[in-house]
């Protein structure tokens, strides 16, 4: 092996000690200025260079020797004993095409996550945390929508205590999910409904003028009641924070999951829910509308008008077609 110049550090100062070093005879060698090492291969441990930093060679008693010449200490990588994991990735970083190979499996192992693994993870956790977590990011959404989004409802009292009193009776009759209803009038979200962490449902006063008849409305709450069901918002914000956390994963930077917990309730507002959630929502209220006597059209009904109607962010977003929504709902029988 050709001789390497690099400099050794004794472990005990700061000091650098220009040295030269070589192997023989399946031992490496290093000579310097009142240094004379000889250490079995066994005995050391390599960190190849990366980048433009300098290789590490470890040896015995705390000792380093860097070394910036990378043609010799890829000889001496093949000539240490055993298959550090360090070895392989050297190996590999020389070589493109493998490097192009590790970058696209990196790529679809990291798409597979994020499509598959989080929402799937999510979904676990979602039915295993604490109802306190869900309630109180629900809240700290409202909270953050009634300053910003949200206005007292300008629907008379009456109206308003009227639908409250229908869905009441309804889940009296059947299995609801526990609910809290509000009605606020919103002007950013045009006729909408929500269903927040923690199942506040929030129907706006465009919706409510926007339906021909009360039972349009309660099949819009028959939805949302399906989000509550299946702790749609609350998935939804795990999947955020896996996200964060396979991104914090990627690049180091752990203030980015920090953000991303911090924004919940802005993520929750922004987003919208997936086609499966958006579908299990609407099988969910299809059974409920059976159940209680309501003809499922109403839903498709004031489906196709919020269609035609502009809004932020609701009902239609990241949604199935419309039309593919509702056809289910023009085809079943009535209970």
């Amino acid at each position: 092996m050709t001789p390497f110049a690099g400099d050794l550090f004794d472990g005990l100062t700061s000091r650098a000690h220009p040295v030269v070093a070589r192997l023989e005879a399946g031992r490496l060698r290093v000579d310097g200025e009142e240094i004379a090492l000889d250490v079995p291969l066994d005995q050391i441990e390599l960190a190849p260079p990366v980048g433009a930093a300098r290789g590490l060679i470890r040896l015995p008693g705390g000792q380093e020797l860097h070394s910036g010449d990378a043609a010799a200490l890829a000889e001496l990588a093949h000539a240490l004993p055993g298959h550090s994991p360090e070895r392989w990735a050297y190996r590999l970083e020389g070589r493109l095409l493998y490097a192009i190979a590790a970058l696209i499996v990196s790529i679809i192992v990291v798409f597979a996550g994020l499509r598959w693994g989080v929402p799937a993870a999510a979904q676990v956790a979602a039915h295993t945390l604490p109802p306190v977590l869900e309630t109180r990011i629900g809240s700290e959404s409202l909270a953050l929508m009634e300053k910003f989004s949200l206005e007292p409802s300008k629907l008379p009292a009456a109206r308003q205590q009227a639908l409250t009193r229908q869905l009441a009776e309804h889940c009296r009759r059947q299995a609801c999910p526990p609910y809290r209803l509000l009605f606020r009038n919103s002007p950013m979200f045009g006729p909408n409904a929500m269903a927040l962490p923690g199942g506040t449902v929030i129907v706006t006063d465009a919706l409510v003028k926007l339906s021909r008849h009360d039972e349009e409305v309660l099949a819009v709450m028959a939805h949302e009641l399906g989000h509550v069901r299946h702790r749609h918002s609350l998935r939804l914000a795990l999947q955020s924070i896996g996200a964060g956390a396979i991104l914090v994963a990627i690049t180091g930077d752990i203030g980015s999951i920090t953000d991303i917990a911090a924004g919940l309730p802005s993520l929750l507002l922004q987003s919208g829910y997936s086609r499966d959630m958006e579908r299990e929502a609407d099988a969910y209220a299809l059974g409920w509308l059976q159940t209680a006597c309501i003809p499922p059209s109403r839903f498709a009904d004031i489906l196709g008008r919020l269609d035609r109607t502009p809004s932020d962010t609701g009902l239609l977003d990241s949604h199935p077609g419309s039309r593919e929504r509702a056809q289910p709902f023009r085809v079943a029988p009535d209970c």
